[in-house]
């Protein structure tokens, strides 16, 4: 490790405290001040929303730091926390898209610190997603940091950009999407922004189940209801439903989706469509409503939530590879973080968790509640 990483390593003058209430009231807003303008994954509605359907315990940190060498204090880091209690090991704790930081050493950091907080509240491990590139890897792992399973679903994405006027929008997209998105405009179909009620969800909700149909494990109705509510009710989320007229005039539904927005970013959370080969465009029509939703938000960048790794984007064996070519027509670059990685803090119940702990309580959410997600 080299002295300068040696140096952040050792979390030096930086300090860790629990968020005031002021600062849980202004949550998203300290978030969105994080280095990189935030991430959705760590605002207030998603720790809501996984804390009462997910089982989790909520925590919310300030990191504060200290200039290096004499320059002046940085910013704070809002650090969110998602932490599981483990029957007998105790609680593994997840920075859910984080943490944040200007660069990897910045995010190592901020990542030492807290798992010296955690490990003194008695936690066991630390899993951290940041939303740095794959070239921060050496240097975390030369920390002590283990890859891992991602929990975020986007350790691979898409960036739109959505800055300035709606032509201009439109005008940067690719090709193929902009023909998709006019021929669906000819052919009929409308895509509306609708209200998050029970029946709208219940109608995207049959959209994921056709989709997943033999492809994916889905988690339950309830769950997904309770996550675009709990987004919509706070202001911060939106549902979109795509319909096309049947022969009898009557509009059918083809497509829906659910997006997610926090400061400047906006984020896809999810989509489906009819299989039925009948309604050519739908899903571009649909993202391209989004991508105006974000615009008139104020946002600069949107998420597409999950591709492919660059090196991959070709493969056409890689699950994601159809997903990736959709949502590469809206704009070419894959963006590839360094992933999700994990930092021991009591190395023997670590061991016993690492051995029976993770597939224990895998076998058991999916048996018990149906959940293939702990």
């Amino acid at each position: 490790m080299s002295s300068a990483v040696a140096r952040l390593a050792s979390g030096a003058g930086v300090t860790v405290r629990p968020a005031s209430e002021s600062e849980h009231r202004n949550w998203d807003a300290l978030v969105a001040a994080n280095p990189g303008s935030g991430e959705v994954w760590s605002g207030a509605s998603y720790l809501d929303v996984k804390e009462r359907e997910g089982g989790y315990r909520q925590y919310r940190l300030i990191v504060e730091r200290p200039g290096i060498d004499g320059a002046p204090a940085r910013s704070d880091i809002a650090v969110a926390v998602l932490a599981k209690r483990v029957p007998l090991l105790g609680e593994w704790w997840h920075l859910p898209a984080g943490p944040a930081g200007e660069d990897s050493d910045a995010v190592l950091e901020v990542a030492t610190a807290v798992a010296a907080f955690a490990r003194d509240r008695g936690a066991f491990l630390l899993k951290i997603e940041p939303r740095v590139g794959i070239d921060a890897g050496p240097a975390l792992r030369a920390a002590g940091f283990r890859d891992t399973v991602r929990i975020i679903p986007n350790p691979s994405t898409i960036l739109v950009d959505v800055s300035g006027a709606e032509d201009e929008v439109f005008a940067r997209l690719g090709k193929k999407a902009r023909n998709a998105i006019n021929r669906a405009r000819r052919d009929g179909i409308v895509v509306t922004r609708v209200d998050a009620t029970d029946a709208h969800c219940a109608e995207l909700y049959r959209l994921l189940q056709e989709t997943a149909e033999g492809r994916f494990v889905l988690r339950s109705e309830r769950y997904y209801r309770e996550f675009w509510q709990t987004f919509a009710r706070a202001g911060v989320g939106q549902l979109f439903l795509a319909h096309r007229a049947d022969e009898a005039g009557e509009p059918q539904l083809v497509a829906g989706a659910f997006a997610m927005a926090l400061g400047t970013k906006t984020t896809y959370k999810d989509g489906a469509s009819v299989r039925a080969k009948t309604a050519y465009g739908a899903s571009h029509a649909l993202q391209w409503e989004v991508l105006r939703w974000a615009s008139e938000r104020g946002a600069l960048v949107h998420d597409l939530c999950g591709a492919p790794p660059a090196d991959r984007a070709d493969d056409t064996t890689h699950p994601l590879h159809g997903v990736g070519q959709f949502k590469r027509s809206f704009a070419p670059e894959i963006i590839d973080y360094v992933g999700a990685l994990e930092l021991p803090l009591r190395p023997r119940t670590y061991a016993i968790w690492q051995r029976v702990g993770d597939r224990v309580m895998r076998r058991w959410s999916l048996a018990v509640r149906k959940d293939p997600y702990y």
